[in-house]
């Protein structure tokens, strides 16, 4: 038995088979006070047992410690969750149309509804992308439109009528500009606090259900200082479900300095509690900088001076900065930017480049030496086939380099980049990182750059909980560690490849109480 702070544990599970970074001899677990006090046999475990512990037989399942997804876009889509209709899971267009329906139906006419990414048309067995004519039948009387990650939209007449679109302008209600793109959500994101609020917490319960026990939020475009108030009142309110790592990024063009130097005056790094609390800066730092999707080849050598001059500042201030950069051209420019600090300075503050779908051998090799880590996201697992015109097959099926990564002893995280850029179920995150097979259809990852599937748990476990700084206490079972993990419906060590991506938890634990369950 491993060690133990003393008996009548607050909870115990037994019967369980348990994982957190290799396969354990442990087959059950106890906590009390919210954390992991032994791990041992069952028959160990159930003798710490008292009068008021709760006990829960595991008929041995796979447990593991609770995900973490090292770059999901937590407090832009809570805003948003209860007018969104989600269609990362609907394999025909026909069912997706009628949840559309169903949802008008709740909210009533004239209400703004929108699906903002997480599925790709090939998900479909009609394989094809909605018309206006489908909105226009599936929800008559509100605006809607549908967004494909970052690539096009379709608004149906209602929403073109309310945008004051013609024809000539929104061909069949479909755009591809980001100014287009960014305008549709401004309107769907008009909501008021409580809206916002019902659905951060719907947003949490819907993660738990996947396993997930904490995320670190990238900011993004979008949020604001003022984008906070209802996300961290539902902590206030006694949210104790899911640990958020907050990254505070710059609200505009032109005053990144301003707007970050701001957040360092307003916000103290130490303030929080275990729940939620800020991590530095993040995921913009400086707008000219930023690549989007890499679909496009992007020049931002000129960027190199107010990169420099905004992470200097953070440095100063011993603030974490995670930074958005997927084309190896723009990494470069980042490395420059960021060379100027140190190594010293840049690994001790875990200075983290985001994405990174096609950083080149050399820049992998500048990242190792300068200390940095990266996060990487499965966002290539639904625009293989857009990035196929301007990075050819040999780019796509090597985006990102996970395993030259991890074998130059890189510090790597794996995230979803959900809501919007792509689905955010982790276990489509481990399918892809292990099979290479993508939602879209685009040729498979190459079998050089796959990982195994510990490795990839990892990413979403022990290995995300080093970019918080908390590798100590999260993403691990081990004694004195906060009690988050998962209870698993299948074990993704063994289940097939195909269906890897069906996982889901059928108990869900965070600071040792159940927040999901599907257990009798």
């Amino acid at each position: 038995m491993t060690e133990s702070r003393g008996t009548n544990a607050d909870l115990v599970v037994a019967g369980a088979r348990l994982w957190d970074g290799h396969v354990l001899d442990d087959e059950a677990l106890s906590v009390t006070d919210g954390r992991i006090t032994a791990r041992g046999s069952s028959r160990e475990m159930l003798e710490l047992a008292g009068p008021t512990t709760r006990v829960i037989y595991a008929d041995r399942r796979r447990l593991i410690p609770g995900l973490i997804d090292s770059h999901l876009h937590l407090v832009r889509g809570g805003r948003t969750w209860e007018v969104e209709v989600r269609w990362d899971d609907h394999h025909s267009l026909g069912d997706a149309l009628e949840a559309i329906s169903m949802r008008t139906g709740d909210l009533g006419p004239g209400h703004w509804v929108a699906v903002v990414g997480g599925w790709h048309p090939n998900q479909f067995e009609e394989r094809r992308m909605p018309t206006r004519a489908d909105l226009d039948r599936a929800a008559p009387d509100n605006p809607v439109f549908v967004q494909r990650a970052y690539a096009e939209s379709l608004a149906n007449s209602r929403a073109m009528m309310e945008m004051g679109w013609s024809d000539s302008e929104a061909p069949g209600g479909h755009v591809t500009g980001q100014a287009e793109m960014a305008a549709l959500r401004a309107r769907m994101s008009v909501v008021d606090d409580q809206t916002a609020r019902d659905g951060t917490v719907s947003l949490f319960r819907e993660l738990n259900r996947l396993g997930l026990t904490g995320a670190i939020d990238a900011s993004g475009f979008g949020v604001s200082v003022d984008t906070y108030s209802a996300f961290m009142s539902v902590f206030s309110d006694g949210e104790r479900g899911f640990r958020s790592r907050l990254l505070c990024g710059a609200s505009s063009p032109g005053t990144e300095f301003e707007d970050l130097e701001r957040w360092t005056e307003m916000v103290s790094l130490d303030s929080g509690d275990e729940f939620v609390r800020h991590l530095g800066a993040g995921e913009v730092i400086d707008y000219g900088s930023h690549d989007m999707e890499g679909l496009a080849p992007k020049d931002i050598t000129a960027r190199v001076g107010p990169l420099r001059q905004v992470s200097e500042m953070l440095a100063r201030n011993a603030w974490p900065v995670h930074c958005h950069s997927i084309l190896d051209r723009s990494i470069d420019v980042v490395l420059d930017a960021w060379s100027t600090l140190g190594a010293e300075t840049l690994s001790r503050l875990r200075f983290t480049i985001c994405h990174a779908d096609q950083i080149g051998h050399d820049n992998l090799a500048r990242v190792r030496d300068l200390g940095i880590a990266i996060t990487i996201q499965n966002g290539m697992s639904m625009r293989g086939i857009d990035c196929l015109p301007t990075w050819g097959e040999d780019g796509i099926t090597r985006a990102p380099p996970v395993r030259s990564m991890l074998d130059l002893g890189i510090p790597v995280a794996a995230g979803s980049d959900g809501t919007v850029a792509c689905a955010y179920n982790p276990w489509r995150g481990v399918e892809w990182l292990v099979t290479g097979r993508s939602v879209d259809g685009a040729p498979p990852r190459v079998e050089s750059e796959r990982i195994g599937r510990d490795e990839a748990l990892s990413l979403y476990t022990g290995r995300a909980a080093w970019f918080s700084f908390e590798e100590e206490t999260r993403g691990n079972l081990a004694p004195g560690s906060h009690a988050d993990f998962a209870l698993l419906s299948e074990d993704p060590l063994t289940v097939s490849d195909e269906s890897l991506s069906a996982i889901e938890s059928v108990l869900t634990v965070v600071g040792g109480e159940p927040v999901h369950s599907t257990l009798a």
